[in-house]
Parts: structure tokens; C-alpha cells; sequence
């Protein structure tokens, strides 16, 4: 039996199908364990019994780099099935995201103490602190919120505007607008977004939050 050598056409289309993202491997930016991104690196008040109450979700997205990357969504469980969900819309839309790492990520972890800091363009949810403002905990705090791209998706109240010197355009990559596919996927899952906040006098731009019914309950609890 005689074997014939593979076709130019052959070898052509198979360098296309592994120049695809299925073909290509993620560079991956964090790999925590979940006792590493929900147990380490958190402030001494951080409740126990609300970092039981989360996990740490692999995601996959394209960069500023153009380029496909593994990082991690610390989140409570109940809205973990959404997360995925969402991040796989992020990525078919190409929608470049910064990075996604948890808080307790080392590279976070040197912005601030436990790696609490304005200035970031980091994308991420869980995180114990108050709201911008006060002294109720935030639905972060709680792991019922999510920022994207900070940077680009400032939070805007009056003369304050977070991250320092962040500006919002809206035909920047990278940037949430009212007609995003990503603002819109979100929504259709019944997360509000902070960029229709007009009315409560700022706007949040790079904020997602949901709190499931069975959790509002729970959610009162530590927001009384």
C-alpha cells in the first residue's frame, strides 16, 4: 500500500485551523487554587463566613494584546453559572479586558494593602471593603458585584472620579456603552449596571451587581 504525501493544500489548511483560538493556548495570567484567591492575602475582618460562601472561576478573554488569556473570577457560587456564561460572550465578542485577577493575586497584592487601590485597571468581584463613600459593605464585599476595565469605566460622582484621572470614551475598545453586547448579556441575566445610575447622581461604569432572590435574605443581614 502506498501513502501519498499531504497536498500544499492539505498543510495550508491546517496552519489556518490551528492559527484559530481553539488551536491556540491561553497564556494564563493566574491559576490560584481557591484556598490561594478566596483565603490568602484578605484583611483581618474578612468574615469566614462569606468567603464560604465563594469560588474562584476560570475565564478566558482577549487582551489589549489581541491575544486569548486564562484568569479568575473570585464570585459567590450562586453566580458562578453566570460568570461563565458571561466570559464566554466576552470572549466570541473579543470585548479586551486588562486582566482578571483575583485580589489576593501577588500582582494585585502590590497595588495596596491586601491590594486595595483606586488606581487599577484590574477586572475583578470579590473584594471586602465598604461602599465608595460609606460604611456599608459593598455587594463586592459580598461577592455579588463585578468591574471591568476600571480605567476605561470610571466611577463619576460630582468632581470625584475613580480610578484618578480615569476618562470615559465611549468608542474606546475596552469601554461599557448602553448598546454593548456585553452591558446587554448582563443585563438579560438580571444584573444591573451602575452606568444607568444617573439618577442616583453618579454613574459607575465599570460595575455589574446581582443579588439572586434566594440571597436577599443573607444579603440584608450584612447591609442593615
Amino acid at each position: 500500500m502506498q501513502f501519498r504525501q499531504p497536498t500544499l493544500t492539505l498543510w495550508i489548511l491546517f496552519a489556518i485551523l490551528c492559527s484559530l483560538p481553539a488551536c491556540t493556548p491561553a497564556i494564563v495570567d493566574s491559576a490560584l487554587t481557591d484556598i490561594q484567591a478566596i483565603w490568602t492575602n484578605q484583611p483581618p475582618d474578612a468574615p469566614e463566613e462569606i468567603q464560604q460562601q465563594l469560588v474562584a472561576v476560570d475565564v478566558h478573554y482577549y487582551g489589549f494584546d489581541r491575544k486569548l488569556h486564562q484568569g479568575q473570577v473570585v464570585i459567590h457560587k450562586e453566580l458562578a453559572p453566570d460568570i461563565r456564561q458571561l466570559f464566554a460572550v466576552i470572549r466570541e465578542t473579543r470585548f479586551p479586558v486588562e486582566s482578571v485577577l483575583p485580589i489576593a493575586h501577588p500582582l494585585v497584592q502590590l497595588k495596596g494593602p491586601f491590594g486595595l487601590s483606586p488606581d487599577t485597571n484590574n477586572t475583578s468581584a470579590y473584594v471586602w471593603r465598604p461602599i465608595v463613600g460609606s460604611r456599608t459593605v459593598s455587594l463586592h464585599g459580598l461577592g455579588l458585584a463585578i468591574d471591568f476595565n476600571p480605567r476605561l469605566n470610571p466611577y463619576c460622582k460630582g468632581d470625584l472620579i475613580l480610578p484618578p484621572g480615569a476618562t470615559y470614551e465611549p468608542t474606546k475598545p475596552g469601554t461599557l456603552t448602553p448598546g454593548s453586547r456585553v452591558v446587554q448579556a448582563f443585563k438579560e441575566l438580571g444584573w444591573e449596571w451602575g452606568g444607568d445610575w444617573a439618577e442616583k447622581g453618579k454613574v459607575d461604569y465599570m460595575h455589574f451587581q446581582k443579588i439572586p432572590s434566594q440571597l436577599e435574605p443573607w444579603v440584608k443581614n450584612y447591609r442593615k
